[in-house]
């Protein structure tokens, strides 16, 4: 008996280990990939002063990828990015709303956490709705990786 019980454990962990090798492509769950990036002028940026608690790199990643939704509010000393409601093109019944707080001073995956806010418009107006957990991740692994792009060419100007 405690033989077919281990079968199906381990046939779960596997399909965990698979899970957790399974990268997201940005583009292909972004709805608003079809829409053409607005390409701002070359300009010095004003230096910003961060806290030891704010990584620099998960700071500037989180404003450069969420940049296109429109920036509401931000606030370098506690680490939140939050942007403006936002509907995908073609989807004019749905909008999304995004929260980024940064919370360590290392460059770390954890130091980093999204929450994304999604309302879908109904007979009764705008209404909570739950986002796909995968568009979430997608978000995050998306500044995720623009900061360690970040920190390579900041390493490489050296």
């Amino acid at each position: 008996m405690k033989k077919l019980m281990i079968l199906p454990v381990m046939f779960m962990l596997s399909g965990c280990s698979m899970w957790n090798n399974w990268h997201w492509d940005w583009n292909t769950l972004n709805p608003w990939s079809e829409e053409e990036p607005v390409v701002e002028e070359q300009k010095e940026e004003a230096t910003v002063s961060l806290p030891a608690t704010v990584n620099q790199y998960l700071w500037k990643a989180s404003l450069d990828k969420l940049a296109f939704m429109g920036i509401s509010s931000q606030n370098p000393q506690t680490g939140r990015i939050e942007t403006n409601w936002k509907t995908p093109t073609g989807y004019s019944n749905e909008r999304f709303k995004v929260v980024s707080e940064i919370n360590d001073g290392e460059l770390r995956a954890d130091a980093l956490k999204v929450k994304v806010y999604k309302e879908v418009n109904g007979k009764n107006g705008w209404g909570k709705a739950t986002p796909s957990a995968a568009f979430v991740s997608s978000i995050e692994q998306a500044i995720i990786n623009q900061a360690k792009v970040l920190y390579i060419n900041d390493k490489n100007k050296d």
